[in-house]
């Protein structure tokens, strides 16, 4: 019986999840949001899907801001595989130095999306599938990566455990981001497992009743200024 077994792994100085989705029956996977930036970190992932006897077939990163990115260009290139991503990022890969340079971090560049993604489109690999949910708000570009069958969700930075991404970064807009959450992400199955970008999982239904910016019914506590 086909299943999928998701692996976290937290990289870099701000702890980045990222995930190997893995199809059971074949071995096939896809790697999420690759934040590995040391040579030990890098070695790390690749010995892991080696010693596993994984074959990655996608990168597909939620959002491009460049704590997410530092691994996409030694994967693609070890790999080569093709980076997928919403190309309302664009511009965040464009300016991935600049803002990399505020962590002293060495972004390894050009990073190409070969597979721009949508909303609805469909990732297949092995005998499994991956759904795309377009949820800008953190950026123009942020996406969540689903699985109805499995019931869980990897939404990047657009909620996490008892609050919300930040919006004050180039490209964020908090009408936006409250929009996505509200009308898309907690309109799931409260049993969906909820896979943040930073920090631990939690649920639908947790976020629902416990998320101080939400009530039992998706709805605002308070108003954001």
């Amino acid at each position: 019986m086909n299943s999928m077994e998701i692996i976290n792994f937290r990289f870099n100085d701000l702890q980045v999840n990222t995930f190997i989705v893995i199809d059971t029956d074949t071995k096939q996977c896809v790697i999420i949001d690759p934040g590995c930036y040391s040579n030990q970190e890098c070695d790390f992932l690749v010995n892991y899907i080696s010693k596993n006897k994984l074959s990655p077939k996608f990168v597909i990163n939620t959002h491009c801001h460049s704590d997410h990115i530092l691994g996409v260009k030694f994967i693609t290139d070890y790999y080569k595989i093709p980076f997928l991503a919403n190309i309302n990022d664009q511009y965040l890969l464009d300016s991935a130095e600049k803002f990399a340079y505020r962590f002293d971090w060495n972004v390894k560049l050009p990073i190409i999306i070969n597979q721009p993604t949508k909303d609805g489109d469909i990732i297949k690999f092995g005998n499994s599938e991956l759904k795309i949910l377009h949820t800008p708000g953190h950026t123009p570009g942020q996406q969540a990566i689903y699985s109805d069958k499995e019931k869980f969700m990897i939404v990047g930075d657009t909620i996490f455990k008892g609050t919300i991404g930040r919006t004050d970064l180039p490209g964020g807009d908090l009408d936006q981001l409250m929009d996505s959450i509200k009308n898309k992400i907690l309109t799931f199955d409260p049993d969906f497992t909820i896979f943040p970008g930073h920090g631990e999982s939690t649920k639908v239904s947790i976020e629902m009743t416990e998320n101080p910016f939400f009530n039992l019914f998706g709805e605002e506590k308070f108003d954001i200024e």
